[in-house]
């Protein structure tokens, strides 16, 4: 009898929250940095104009895709550890361009409306005033919408990746337990069919024949 694996998974809800948060972390910066470049403008840019919460917000941002990113990994190591013990040979499945595409799109949306949330309370905090869909579309930030395209892209690609490497594990734990229930289902040979296969060849038809006269005299 086989043991069920056991093992801790993050609920996608909260996962694609963690990759989504961080990918807005990493945005938010990467919108600034790209648009003012390194430099003490760019550090007092995220120090002012509405961004004393940022600090905080980044460090919670960060141990909540720590935590996910671990859970993550101890669930891949687990499997890996699984898939060796039943000498299962993982498969890549197929659709792994569709996955992409379509942890982007979703990915790509929240972290743009939660830009567009963030530097419109920035700009209420600082200025007295919203600025609506300009946090995407206005000359003051005329790279918001490709930065986040990449960096939603990027993340989403890794998100895939980790899919892909579940699914091959799961796909190859599941048939080598499938196979080690076929053999359990066979049962032991039946001791009639042992005994057949090592009777001895004086138990055959003509052994229980007397011998020969002229071997008997």
């Amino acid at each position: 009898m086989t043991r069920r694996l056991r093992v801790i998974r993050a609920p996608a809800p909260l996962a694609f929250l963690a990759l989504a948060g961080l990918a807005l972390l990493v945005s938010h910066d990467a919108i600034f940095l790209v648009q003012m470049g390194p430099g003490e403008g760019f550090v007092r840019a995220l120090r002012t104009a509405g961004h004393d919460y940022w600090a905080a917000a980044s460090l919670g941002l960060i141990v909540a895709a720590t935590i996910a990113a671990a859970i993550t990994v101890a669930r891949l190591r687990a499997l890996r550890h699984r898939a060796a013990s039943l000498r299962a040979r993982p498969r890549p499945p197929a659709g792994n361009a569709r996955r992409v595409a379509g942890t982007w799109g979703p990915l790509f949306a929240v972290v743009a409306a939660g830009f567009v949330i963030q530097e419109n309370v920035e700009h209420v905090i600082a200025h007295s005033h919203a600025i609506g869909l300009g946090a995407l579309l206005s000359p003051e930030y005329p790279l918001a919408l490709p930065v986040i395209a990449v960096i939603t892209g990027v993340a989403a690609f890794v998100a895939a990746l980790v899919w892909r490497t579940e699914r091959e594990l799961v796909a190859a734990i599941a048939a080598a337990l499938a196979r080690l229930a076929r053999r359990s289902r066979r049962g032991p040979v039946r001791p009639s069919v042992i005994e057949r296969r090592r009777r001895s060849v004086l138990s055959s038809l003509g052994a229980s024949r007397a011998p020969p006269g002229m071997l008997a005299a």
